[in-house]
């Protein structure tokens, strides 16, 4: 089988790159790849054929811009209105944008949320045909393997125009909550039946076109737990703690969120003065200096490890592991370490960080039912580092958490595209 690929992100998503490894021993793969990400997915694809896509310069380009402007602020969004304005202005916030194009871009987004929707992704991606484009695909290709957020609405609409069968794979919980570039020609693959009813509900996305499949990221837990007794029994650290990773690297959201883990730290050393505070910071954060205010603190331990490996065998061996938002929080949920979602944020002065807390995913998936392992308050969060001291963690379970997501090999899913591809061959999907 020959299958086209338009993937992104070779350094920060190592188990896609795994994937399409795995699939390349057996099919042919095309993979379809920005220009400066190009040469990286040759060096981590050996069997794949990578096809640099560069941006077009001609005299459409113009028109292409003056659509794209069209599409941001009369193109349809998700009924999560929320999670996808707060998205689009962290991403301005830290965009390399100058200063020029960036007010052009804040303007528009504002306005859009006075505007009425009336342009589809489908409609946006129709529109993107009537330029010319340097990017020709292979006709011979049998099926695309796309994943979110797609990284290039130009090829999408040339990969369309094949009539070929596409499949999408929802790389994330809160991607169906915050993008608007969901197509309704194509299948989707998701992590469980909640982000299936998340595509339906949100995105308006038939349940037909709709897949429940796994979670390549969680490949690594269940590799992870059936990994020789030595290989993980061991403590990374000597002491007891509690691991606390950070949900951002946006420089405004996450000096709020260190805010807020120097009291945690403070106030679990008076509780728990023979224990540490394991802090992880974000990977992608540059800005170093904004952790400052924690390295002064006697009881916080910086989490400087990069492996898969390390960060799990961190989780694991922990007493508890706080977090405001992150999928990490999802992932510690396959541990016997209780998981707890921080909603400490004083929403008046610190609005941003609160929203990102009461993100549509974290609402969903981690903040209701009796069941949830939520901190909201200082004396609720006292109560619970006293219990774990006294090795009460069998008042916390992570039980719903993992219940929701099937733990697969990667070489299972890779199996299972196969087949599901297989199956719906000859299914082409019309808008």
């Amino acid at each position: 089988m020959k299958i086209g690929v338009l993937a992104s992100y070779p350094d920060t998503r190592r188990d896609i790159c795994d994937l399409l490894n795995l699939l390349s021993q057996e099919h042919n793969l095309v993979l379809y790849a920005r220009d400066f990400e190009a040469k990286k997915f040759s060096l981590l694809l050996t069997a794949a054929t990578v096809i640099t896509v560069t941006p077009s310069i001609n005299f459409t380009r113009f028109f292409k811009i003056l659509w794209q402007f069209v599409y941001l602020v009369l193109g349809q969004i998700p009924i999560s209105r929320y999670n996808y304005y707060m998205t689009e202005h962290i991403k301005l916030l830290n965009s390399g944008y100058k200063k020029g194009p960036k007010f052009i871009q804040s303007t528009l987004l504002s306005l859009s949320k006075i505007t009425p929707k009336i342009i589809s992704y489908d409609q946006y991606l129709n529109g993107l045909s009537w330029f010319k484009t340097t990017i020709e695909i292979q006709p011979d290709i049998d099926v695309f393997l796309c994943f979110t957020e797609i990284s290039n609405d130009g090829v999408l609409s040339e990969i369309l125009k094949q009539n070929k069968p596409v499949w999408t794979y929802v790389y994330s919980w809160d991607h169906p909550c915050k993008m608007k570039t969901f197509s309704k020609r194509t299948n989707y693959l998701v992590w469980n039946e909640g982000l299936k009813n998340d595509l339906i509900n949100l995105q308006n996305i038939h349940a037909d076109q709709i897949q429940v499949w796994g979670a390549t990221q969680f490949t690594y837990i269940e590799n992870f737990l059936h990994c020789k007794p030595s290989e993980s029994q061991n403590s990374p650290y000597h002491f007891s703690y509690i691991y606390l990773g950070c949900a951002t690297g946006y420089d405004k959201l996450a000096r709020q969120e260190v805010k807020y883990c120097v009291q945690i730290a403070k106030q679990l050393n008076e509780i728990l003065p023979d224990w540490k505070l394991v802090f992880r910071p974000y990977p992608f954060q540059n800005n170093q200096k904004i952790y400052q205010p924690l390295l002064d603190l006697p009881n916080v331990v910086f989490d400087k490890s990069i492996s898969i490996h390390d960060k799990l065998s961190a989780i694991q061996h922990s007493r508890a592991f706080f977090h405001f938002g992150t999928t990490m929080g999802y992932e510690a949920g396959y541990f016997d370490t209780p998981s707890f979602l921080i909603d400490l944020v004083n929403q008046k002065t610190d609005k941003l960080l609160y929203g990102f807390i009461h993100q549509y995913q974290n609402d969903r998936y981690l903040n209701t039912g009796p069941d949830s392992l939520v901190i909201k308050d200082w004396t609720e969060l006292a109560e619970i580092a006293t219990n774990l001291s006294h090795q009460k963690t069998y008042l916390y379970s992570n039980t719903k958490t993992r219940a929701s997501t099937r733990l697969h090999t990667l070489p299972n899913l890779a199996e299972k595209l196969i087949k599901l591809i297989s199956l719906n061959n000859n299914h082409k999907i019309t808008a």
